[in-house]
């Protein structure tokens, strides 16, 4: 059986593999999830927060692992998966990018989203946030999540996010970071990352393999036993 290292996107946090953490589980794997610096339940201040924070956290859990990890990456935190493989990427067995951004070296999130369809947000000058339209939040990312406990729990659980990891650009190398296996989820109901966005990502970093999901933003809460049994396919090709 197989370690996954499960890395939450923007303004969200652990608590978003609720769902995928207990059945993947019970298939036997290891899942280890975690709380990026100033999300979920982190209270460091969003004016310390960085990429290169995000990335320390992620790479520290991955060495206290016995064996090589498969590292999700849902969303922003494909950039972070993307740099932590870069330093840790004898540590790693695969990177899986979930409706997740895939950037080139020298890329940031918001310059690789320049242009493209997305998140609506403002702004928070004073601590250097950035924060969803409330009226936007449950069309772009929750749009397909049947369940309205579910779904209202999940958008009030949603924080402001750090501003600089957005704009800090990925450092990769193909010795490193291009020596370690990707796979791609693409979700077609996806209104945060749409499906074209995401498959020109997947196109210029290739993949080896691409699995498409019929889901919105989240589903890991709208598909949740389909994403847990490609995951677990993942642990087995």
């Amino acid at each position: 059986m197989s370690t996954y290292v499960l890395v939450h996107g923007a303004w969200q946090g652990e608590w978003v593999w609720e769902l995928v953490k207990p059945e993947l589980e019970s298939l036997g794997h290891k899942v280890v999830t975690m709380d990026l610096p100033g999300s979920g339940q982190d209270m460091t201040p969003p004016q310390e927060v960085t990429l290169d924070l995000y990335v320390e956290k992620v790479a520290n859990l991955i060495k206290q692992q016995k064996e090589k990890v498969i590292l999700v990456g849902h969303s922003m935190g494909g950039l972070v998966i993307t740099q932590t493989a870069e330093h840790v990427h004898d540590k790693i067995e695969k990177l899986v990018y979930l409706c997740a951004f895939l950037p080139k070296n020298g890329e940031s999130l918001v310059g690789k989203s320049e242009g493209e369809k997305g998140p609506q947000f403002t702004l928070n000058e004073e601590d250097m946030t950035l924060v969803p339209k409330p009226e936007t939040v449950e069309q772009t990312f929750f749009n397909v999540v049947e369940d309205d406990a579910l779904r209202l729990s999940s958008m009030k659980r949603c924080r402001p996010q750090a501003l600089a990891p957005f704009t800090q650009p990925v450092q990769i190398t193909e010795e490193k970071f291009g020596s370690v296996d990707r796979i791609y989820i693409e979700t077609t109901l996806d209104n945060a990352i749409p499906i074209d966005f995401q498959r020109r990502m997947n196109t210029e970093t290739p993949c080896s393999k691409v699995i498409t999901l019929e889901a919105d933003h989240a589903p890991f809460l709208s598909k949740t036993e389909e994403l847990v049994n490609h995951l677990d396919q993942v642990s087995k090709s």
